[in-house]
């Protein structure tokens, strides 16, 4: 692993500041907004340029009120910018330094700190949670603090519980929340899948909160940001006003939307941190780059998880360890009520990017961050093989966990090619006229993608039985029906 940033957090710093480093402040700011203001690196032109239009075209077309964007290749800084509108109503062109909600990119915050706890002795990852929360009830499970933070605890996210709704528009005592999300039964028993799960981070950050002595809001604040110099970071609120910070929009039938409500004391450690896109590349270099965790603690953090079964995750502590267009990727994205976020880094490419969007909708960053991903170091993706098999071996109906119930994919061949279909999500079926087969990729043996998706099948040699879907963030062992 390369942990060649260490000279990141200083061309950011002088980028950010205006000193040392070039800018161009003099970008066009017209019919749809900023169209790039901010700083762009005069060597790197033609990358700032396809930078450039890659994000304006979402704002151009109205899918988007506008976003951020970092860009820093092999320690230089390529570009810190702008674009659309911060504010729709008061046409508020977007600065180079807006300040977004960064939803779940907030977890690697939250792992990152229980490892620096770790470090000082004061957390033991591997130890019951129980240890350190005595009165919240496992169901007969062991759950380690590590598989709080690689989604393998098995509890019920309160995301996906209809009746949690009501905490996320008015502030309740923490416990009001645990309370129901204790006496919701286990999605599966710990560590027999992956399932992504928000409440697993807020148990770890009351235990980060318990070992530290301080709140979240403060340890996240005072020994990271500070540290660090992300001064355009902060804790979310519902209620303060901070300078830079943009308004967020959904997307209606119509077009955008206000966002819908939410007080932050329920995203809590899973997901309650803003920052501005060079803050999050200061972060990334800081943290792949050692400035952060020291090397036994940082292998930790970028280590994917294990299943009961020995299985293999793609998903480590808070951040996701995967193939990007070839590439070998760490990243997270985040999603929350009008705002979405992308944090990646490539290793090998020594590459960081982070993509902020002021509008949760149909637009990710994480399209816009792979097409800024081509246009900086190429798409490596490999070409499908070809499968000579029968297809019907795969074909049938597979069913297994997912996030709030149960999920069914129906595997058909098409002629040549095999496609998955989703034919049942949370314990509902899906409408027919949702049910989009997608084709797989063959990629050898008994193994399938469909985009970032893994399909890998077991079965005798009449029919496969069981189908592995990895996700990335989660892991489900699906069993044919």
């Amino acid at each position: 692993m390369s942990r060649r940033l260490g000279t990141l957090g200083l061309a950011l710093a002088l980028a950010g500041a205006g000193c040392a480093a070039p800018a161009d402040t003099a970008a066009p700011v017209g019919e749809y907004g900023a169209e790039g203001v901010g700083y762009g690196h005069p060597d790197h032109a033609a990358h700032v340029a396809m930078i450039d239009e890659i994000m304006m075209e979402p704002v151009r077309e109205g899918r988007i009120a506008g976003g951020s964007v970092a860009v820093v290749h092999r320690g230089e800084t390529v570009a810190i910018r702008g674009y659309g509108w911060a504010n729709v109503e008061l046409r508020v062109p977007t600065p180079e330094d807006a300040i977004y909600e960064t939803g779940s990119v907030t977890k690697q915050f939250t792992s990152a700190g229980l490892l620096q706890m770790q470090e000082q002795g004061l957390v033991d990852l591997d130890a019951d949670m129980s240890d350190y929360l005595p009165d919240f009830p496992t169901q007969g499970n062991r759950i380690t603090v590590r598989e709080l933070l690689d989604h393998t605890s098995g509890i019920r996210g309160y995301t996906e519980m209809e009746e949690a709704r009501p905490y996320f528009v008015r502030r309740v005592p923490r416990d009001s929340l645990l309370t129901l999300v204790a006496a919701h039964p286990f999605d599966f028993p710990t560590g027999e899948h992956e399932i992504y799960n928000n409440s697993a981070f807020y148990l770890a950050g009351m235990i980060l909160e318990d070992a530290s002595g301080m709140s979240y809001e403060d340890y996240v604040e005072q020994r990271i940001f500070a540290p660090l110099g992300m001064d355009r970071s902060h804790y979310c609120s519902e209620t303060e006003i901070h300078e830079g910070k943009v308004t967020g929009y959904d997307t209606g039938q119509d077009g955008l939307v206000h966002k819908g409500f939410i007080v932050h004391n329920v995203p809590f450690a899973a997901g309650s941190l803003c920052a501005s896109a060079g803050d999050l590349a200061t972060w990334l270099g800081a943290l792949h780059g050692g400035e952060v965790l020291t090397d036994e603690s940082y292998a930790q953090l970028i280590e994917p998880g294990d299943l009961n079964d020995g299985t293999k995750l793609r998903y480590a502590l808070g951040i996701a360890v995967a193939d990007i267009m070839g590439h070998r990727a760490i990243h997270h994205g985040g999603g929350i009520n009008g705002f979405l976020t992308e944090s990646l880094y490539l290793p090998d490419e020594d590459l960081a990017i982070a993509v902020l969007v002021n509008t949760a909708g149909p637009v990710g960053p994480s399209a816009l961050a792979r097409q800024i991903i081509e246009a900086m170091v190429g798409d490596n993706t490999p070409e499908p093989m070809t499968f000579d098999g029968d297809l019907a071996y795969f074909e049938g109906v597979y069913g297994g966990p997912a996030r709030a119930g149960q999920a069914a994919i129906r595997i058909a061949a098409d002629g040549d090619v095999l496609t998955a279909t989703t034919v049942m999500q949370a314990d509902q079926e899906a409408p027919e006229d949702n049910q989009e087969a997608q084709n797989l990729d063959f990629r050898g043996g008994m193994t399938f993608t469909m985009g970032d998706a893994i399909l890998i099948f077991e079965g005798d040699e009449d029919q496969a039985s069981v189908l592995r879907y990895d996700v990335g963030f989660g892991y489900t062992v699906m069993q044919r029906r």
